[in-house]
């Protein structure tokens, strides 16, 4: 793919200065950290194969506000149920993941990894606005909150190092070897900033199956307001003040 990239845009490696990714941030993936075989095939955010993690008790509590954390929240796509239920599947697996063998990551952190080695030294990363949609990450100290890990049953051991959305998290390996990758930011942060909307109060609107409202907080906890995808009241991806 990225040759294929590189042709199409006439260009060659050497003439790039960075990489980035951007991608859709409730799919999912485990894998094993010595081979970089997935435990499984990618969970997406519309699969409900792990129903009964997001209907337990222990979910429900955080849901219900008796397990009380500041959390983007949203039980039915996050990635985080649906890793706990593939990862501890039988004892040997739990075992793994406890050990750090199996990690987990959203789409970004996969493809970072492999892009910066894999099995040879590749860098376990992810940026907040995609930890953000794991249900695990507390949104004052933009780090992995130790409750929610062990409400839901994903080992900390599995988790991404949690990290800003612009810097450089190491080199890559392979047909890009030795340029920087040097950025990852979900989709719709990415689109807000590919819009400019870049001032505290600018806000985003994505029109898709429902409507995102994504504004422009900085430095403070900021919530996504979510429309049926009937309201009309704004247009697909929207930039406004």
């Amino acid at each position: 793919m990225i040759d294929g990239a590189l042709k199409k845009a006439g260009i060659a490696a050497s003439d790039l200065a960075a990489v980035g990714i951007t991608n859709q941030r409730e799919t999912a993936v485990v894998w094993d950290r010595n081979t970089g075989e997935p435990v499984y095939n990618a969970l997406v955010w519309q699969d409900t194969r792990q129903q009964d993690i997001v209907d337990s008790p222990r979910r429900t509590a955080i849901r219900t506000g008796s397990v009380r954390r500041p959390v983007c929240r949203s039980p039915r796509t996050s990635p985080a149920p649906r890793s706990a239920g593939s990862s501890t599947t039988s004892t040997a697996r739990a075992r793994e993941a406890e050990a750090g063998d199996l990690v987990f990551g959203n789409m970004d952190t996969w493809c970072i990894w492999n892009l910066t080695g894999g099995t040879d030294g590749g860098v376990h990363v992810t940026d907040v606005t995609n930890a953000s949609r794991t249900m695990l990450m507390n949104l004052e100290t933009l780090d992995w909150d130790d409750d929610l890990c062990s409400a839901i049953g994903v080992p900390k051991s599995m988790l991404p190092q949690i990290r800003s959305s612009s810097e450089v998290y190491g080199e890559a390996k392979g047909t890009l070897a030795g340029i920087s990758v040097a950025g990852d930011l979900g989709d719709q942060q990415a689109a807000t900033f590919g819009q400019a909307a870049y001032d505290v109060g600018d806000a985003k609107n994505t029109l898709r199956h429902r409507l995102l409202h994504d504004p422009e907080h900085r430095h403070r906890p900021g919530a996504v307001e979510e429309r049926p995808a009937d309201d009309r009241r704004a247009g697909s991806s929207a930039t406004h003040r």
